[in-house]
């Protein structure tokens, strides 16, 4: 059974994508009731908690549909508004399965601890570099291939701080990747394109290298012993080319801003396509598609399982976010938010910020938190560009991720350092309160330059 529901998200995704080739009302609905679908059967699988908010979310949605009276197929395409998140979250990890099939990753894992052995070791340096390149492509599955590539190629390290390192690394993606999530949720939210906001996003992205640079000093914890490492090949061993791995890296990147540049489609799912179409390609020519199928078909059978909070999270936070728009509920978020920071835009800028990490910090994860705050606000009310929201709620979700003992980051990283979440959070406090006020600064100055 779960291997039909793997195939089931991924013909839910290729429908969505499809849709953009073959208008269709049709294809929304039949892709709109299979996220129905696929959110009932996750029920079935996910955390009480979990459960409880999801189902809460879709609860309140009916509610408001009722209210509103709006029709019963209008209501079922609220479990299609996040599709084309859910495709992205589907179709970018092909790219990683296709680094893994074509021995790009083993060949990436060779070239550093070649380096590591002709250079010396730079641990924490070198694998907060890799967690920030790789997580660009990879996503969230790069925490756990820079941790393997760390291990075999470090001849000295502290587990934990090595962990922590790479997951505030991997951070700095957020605030600028098309490739995440949360970048692509924002650009649709306030139907926007990357070009709106890369540059901003790139800056806070600076800034937040800058902090973890000044602050990494202060990484330390109690029981964390140096592990050494003597297993590792030296300067004079042969290793594979990473020529092909480049060149693969600079044609997908380079694809993804062209189109978007020249195409009147949004990045969402241009990025989509390239991770679906362009690793295809790819495996054809290098004589490696049979292998690569087979891992592809590996991945969509068990994806479901793998996917299953994601996908109750955004299907019923989608739903929750059409509802707001039918009702006069966002009229009166932003009337009270407009009312608590007196209508001055940086104490909305905090507020906005520190609500998403004290939800997040409850449980709630930050699709329901952007979508349900940002459905509600209306940029113009505040006298504020869509932009300079967009940018607000790369911070909210970047810091709220970095402190939630329920953010996939921050229980991967856990679960690679061996602790409970509270270790990192206790750790890690400090670190996003300082970059909280910080970013919201930044974020506030282009708005007061009048740059954004």
């Amino acid at each position: 059974m779960l291997k039909i529901l793997g195939v089931v998200c991924y013909l839910t995704a290729l429908l969505y994508l499809g849709e953009h080739f073959i208008s269709s009302d049709l294809l929304t609905l039949i892709y709109s009731l299979l996220g129905g679908i696929l959110f009932v059967f996750t029920l079935f699988y996910i955390r009480t908690l979990n459960r409880v908010i999801v189902l809460s979310l879709v609860i309140i949605g009916l509610i408001c549909f009722y209210i509103e009276n709006i029709s019963y197929k209008e209501a079922v395409l609220g479990f299609g508004q996040n599709i084309n998140l859910l495709t992205l979250f589907l179709l970018v990890p092909l790219i990683g399965t296709f680094m893994s099939t074509s021995g790009y990753l083993t060949a990436l894992n060779e070239k550093v601890q070649v380096m590591e052995g002709a250079k010396g070791s730079h641990p924490y340096r070198n694998s907060f570099f890799l967690a920030a390149t790789m997580g660009l492509l990879l996503n969230l599955g790069s925490m756990a291939i820079v941790k393997r590539i760390s291990e075999e190629s470090f001849t000295s390290y502290r587990n934990l701080k090595l962990t922590l390192t790479i997951m505030r690394g991997f951070a700095m993606c957020m605030f600028w990747s098309p490739y995440f999530v949360n970048v692509a949720l924002i650009l649709v939210l306030f139907d926007l394109s990357w070009l709106d906001i890369g540059a901003y996003g790139i800056s806070l992205a600076l800034v937040y290298l800058l902090v973890c640079w000044i602050m990494f000093k202060r990484i330390a914890f109690p029981d964390d012993p140096v592990i050494e490492n003597n297993g590792l090949k030296d300067e004079n061993t042969t290793s594979k080319s990473l020529v092909p791995f480049y060149l693969f890296c600079v044609v997908l990147i380079s694809m993804s801003f062209i189109f978007e540049y020249v195409l009147d489609v949004n990045m969402t799912t241009i990025v989509s396509l390239l991770a679906l179409i362009l690793p295809m390609i790819w495996a054809i020519f290098t004589n490696i598609i049979k292998f690569y199928i087979q891992d592809v078909s590996f991945q969509v059978q068990t994806s479901f399982f793998r996917m299953r909070n994601e996908l109750a999270v955004f299907i019923s936070a989608g739903f929750i976010g059409l509802a707001i728009t039918e009702t006069n509920v966002g009229a009166l978020v932003s009337h009270f938010l407009f009312q608590a920071s007196y209508g001055s835009v940086y104490v909305l800028t905090l507020l906005i910020v520190l609500l998403s990490i004290l939800l997040s910090f409850l449980g709630i994860h930050p699709v329901i938190i952007v979508i349900g705050i940002g459905s509600a606000l209306s940029p113009a009310e505040f006298g504020v560009s869509p932009e300079y929201f967009a940018v607000v709620f790369l911070i909210s979700w970047a810091m709220a991720t970095q402190i939630s003992p329920f953010s996939g980051q921050l229980l991967m990283a856990a679960q690679l350092m061996g602790k409970p979440t509270t270790t990192i959070v206790k750790h890690n406090y400090q670190f996003v309160i300082i970059l909280t006020f910080l970013l919201s600064s930044v974020a506030y100055s282009f708005f007061v330059f009048g740059l954004i």
